[in-house]
């Protein structure tokens, strides 16, 4: 008895909602998409890729504060009469030390979304539900986000942002897209040269 081989086991036999590949060409998606996400796509579209940020990493977090403490322990080593002074004047010094994990702190949690691509756009569905659809053939600009670190993806009558951990999903999805007819302006600013 011959079995037809798929690229995708059957959900019901494995159970386990892992990734999945949904198109020839594109990187796994974390599993079936969910409900509030897929409410998003327009009837007869394709879904080819999905992926979201969903947490904060705390680890860049970390860094930075591991960062700030050690330049404090260096601060002690040359200057101990540093720790000497009042603690008002101590706070100033030391919560300019802090603000950058302040701020990678905000920029994990506003790079909180899902990003969605399909055989002919890419949707970005923010934390609070707000949707950003761009098709491939208005894509006007593809650009680094300096405040955020992710991409600025702009359109004619949008924009979409990509977090720096779905990049690189996100374009291989749009690659594969690409290879089977989909149709970029060739007129697009990418000095990042995500889209291949």
């Amino acid at each position: 008895m011959l079995k037809l081989a798929a690229s995708n086991p059957d959900p019901s036999s494995s159970g386990d909602g892992g990734p999945r590949i949904l198109a020839p060409g594109a990187p796994p998606s974390p599993g079936p998409i969910p409900n509030d996400l897929a409410r998003h796509l327009t009837f007869g579209e394709a879904l080819v890729w999905w992926g979201d940020k969903d947490h904060i990493r705390f680890g860049p977090v970390i860094l930075v504060v591991l960062a700030a403490v050690s330049i404090l322990g260096f601060v002690s080593v040359l200057a101990p009469e540093f720790w000497l002074q009042s603690w008002k004047d101590l706070a100033k010094p030391i919560a300019a030390l802090l603000s950058p994990a302040a701020f990678v702190l905000l920029r994990e949690r506003f790079n909180q979304r899902a990003v969605l691509v399909t055989d002919a756009s890419i949707v970005e569905v923010g934390p609070n539900g707000h949707v950003s659809r761009l098709r491939f053939s208005a894509i006007v600009s593809v650009r680094r986000d300096v405040l955020r670190g992710g991409l600025l993806i702009d359109g004619q009558r949008g924009r979409v942002r990509v977090p720096p951990s779905l990049i690189d999903d996100a374009g291989q999805a749009v690659a594969s897209q690409r290879k089977h007819g989909v149709q970029v302006s060739s007129a697009v600013e990418d000095p990042t040269g995500w889209l291949r």
